[in-house]
């Protein structure tokens, strides 16, 4: 492959230099004046908004140095450190965001905490997603992968209808059994309380219950199956046709890195230093929630990378060679 099929480093890391930047500066004027109205409450379980900044100024370097075609003249050792580097600030950048997702679902109960601490959580979260997609551009041109559909021929998977990995399929089930572990001490605490099961009221809370057990049995095998690739027979008129994609892999993400970052990162540092109350909850009750959720989202997470590789779309370069 020649270096010209390789491709530059696009928009994404532009947008992410400007965009991180604006959200670091933001973070740093509310350090200096804390006191402003404009400053929402904090965002994060972080102790003060310094993490938020080193996050922020620490993509916008890297993603000015890919935008810059800075790197394109450094070694292979090299550019992967700076791959690393930028993977690490984008989803740190959506972990320090993680109380997004509890944003979002109050706001399905007609509650929103803060307008401002919201809209913070969202720019924080988008910040991270554009760094990570600059990170994914230059991981592509350091392993030289088509530039075309961002596949290695030879090496990644080239059809929906291929299987997934063994990997991928152990996440999945792990997805699982964080889910089963989180719905068993739900079960059991309301039975030792004396509280009716749940799922039996209609409620707005219990339909939300509901629908995020669906996330931890159907979305994980809906990840590494083939019917969450390709319509099943039983769905009629669409039976064959490809799923799309995002329809899978928007809520993967958006729920793996929720339950991630929320319990596996909040809620583990809280409960390590006895914070929210968790000290006084029962052991047994606080471990299977936190290890649940944190193995729930990891799980998905995992399996979603996968996904996203199969379900790739074809390679117009080698869509055209078999048509000749």
């Amino acid at each position: 492959m020649r270096a010209d099929d390789l491709g530059g480093p696009g928009e994404w890391p532009r947008i992410a230099v400007v965009w991180c930047s604006l959200y670091g500066a933001a973070h740093v004027w509310w350090l200096l004046d804390p006191g402003s109205r404009f400053a929402p409450p904090e965002e994060s379980f972080s102790p003060g908004r310094q993490v938020a900044v080193a996050l922020a100024f620490t993509a916008a370097a890297v993603c000015w140095v890919i935008a810059a075609g800075i790197a394109d003249r450094w070694g292979a050792p090299a550019r992967w450190a700076l791959v690393a580097v930028a993977w690490v600030a984008g989803a740190g950048l959506i972990v320090y965001s993680y109380m997004l997702v509890i944003s979002l679902a109050t706001m399905l109960f007609g509650q929103v905490d803060h307008w401002g601490a919201l809209l913070t959580r969202a720019a924080g979260a988008a910040a991270g997603v554009l760094t990570l997609a600059g990170a994914v551009g230059e991981q592509r041109r350091v392993r030289r992968a088509c530039v075309h559909c961002g596949r290695v021929h030879g090496r990644s998977p080239e059809r929906r209808t291929d299987p997934a990995p063994r990997w991928a399929y152990l996440a999945a089930y792990v997805a699982i059994g964080g889910c089963a572990v989180r719905v068993t001490a739900l079960v059991v605490d309301s039975v030792a309380a004396g509280r009716p099961l749940p799922f039996t009221s209609g409620s707005p809370f219990e339909i939300f219950i509901a629908l995020l057990i669906v996330a931890g049995t159907l979305l994980p095998l809906a990840l590494v199956h083939r019917f969450g690739r390709i319509w099943p027979r039983w769905v009629g008129p669409l039976a064959g046709r490809p799923v799309p994609r995002w329809l899978v892999l928007g809520p993967a993400l958006f729920v793996g890195a929720g339950l991630a970052g929320y319990f596996g990162v909040a809620g583990m540092t809280a409960w390590l230093l006895g914070r929210g109350g968790l000290a006084e909850a029962p052991v047994w009750k606080v471990s299977m929630e936190m290890f649940g959720y944190t193995f729930w989202g990891l799980g998905l997470l995992v399996a979603a990378m996968s996904y996203y590789g199969l379900t790739r779309p074809d390679c117009p370069t080698r869509r055209a060679a078999a048509a000749r």
